[in-house]
């Protein structure tokens, strides 16, 4: 793994979050307030984040994904637009523990945030369970999301749907020390390790080590070590999103591998 080519490709073509994610990465060291002000840009009302697929909106997906970035810099659940997002999620969650986006949303929401659908409801489920455990009180939101999930976990550690559902939720059944379902996950995802695209091997790295799961895990383990082989020649890890999404997959690689003692 070459650091300096990978640090070249970040600053020629990231923008300053993302600057700030890699410096945060490298140094430990937290964004500054305008920094952090960016990051948190266009937050709703109500404390949600508007998607890319829909306008006037405030989606889970979307706020999910700010706290997966806030996490990534350092920055905590004390921090005002994290704790209303938190509150957003909390609010939004349905009596049984699932999440789901608003109806209002069926005819252009993209497949992994489509409401009625089970493959959307149990991945929303996982992420906003998971931000919840992170930044928020892991009991009863939490605990009744992670319910919910474990309902349709199979003997073999399968759930229904998107394979980023797998760490997600074994991220928040570790979480909340319910080791038997996570590590079931575990297994799961360790037999299909060679499936998953490197910007994938980052996310799952990055989700269940911030929910507590050490590097030695040998999932974790054999993650990194397909992660800091597969970097490309100008430094870069591709992302399954597209090419405008290389910047984000690479610093999150680094953040992994960070974790991991690669770096």
């Amino acid at each position: 793994m070459e650091l300096g080519k990978a640090l070249l490709f970040i600053q020629k073509n990231g923008s300053e979050v993302e600057q700030a994610r890699l410096h945060y990465v490298l140094s430990g060291e937290r964004p500054s307030r305008e920094i952090t002000a960016r990051l948190f840009a266009g937050q709703r009302a109500d404390g949600g984040w508007q998607p890319f697929w829909a306008e006037e909106y405030s989606s889970l997906d979307a706020t999910c994904f700010r706290l997966a970035q806030a996490e990534q810099m350092g920055i905590s659940g004390e921090e005002a637009a994290v704790s209303g997002a938190v509150d957003f999620l909390a609010r939004r969650q349905s009596a049984d523990g699932s999440w789901e986006e608003d109806q209002s949303a069926a005819s252009f929401a993209p497949p992994w945030a489509k409401p009625g659908d089970l493959s959307a409801r149990l991945y929303l489920t996982a992420n906003c369970g998971l931000w919840l455990a992170l930044f928020g009180n892991s009991e009863p939101g939490a605990g009744k999301a992670a319910g919910y999930l474990q309902a349709y976990l199979d003997e073999d550690g399968h759930l229904p749907g998107f394979m980023h559902t797998h760490w997600l939720a074994a991220g928040l059944w570790h979480r909340l020390n319910r080791q038997e379902p996570a590590e079931r996950v575990f297994g799961y995802l360790s037999r299909r390790i060679n499936d998953l695209a490197l910007s994938n091997l980052a996310w799952l790295i990055t989700t269940v080590c911030a929910a507590g799961v050490k590097p030695e895990h040998p999932l974790i383990h054999n993650a990194a070590s397909i992660l800091e082989q597969s970097q490309q020649e100008d430094g870069r890890w591709p992302s399954e999103d597209g090419a405008e999404q290389d910047v984000h997959a690479t610093v999150e690689a680094l953040r992994a591998l960070r974790l991991c003692g690669r770096i």
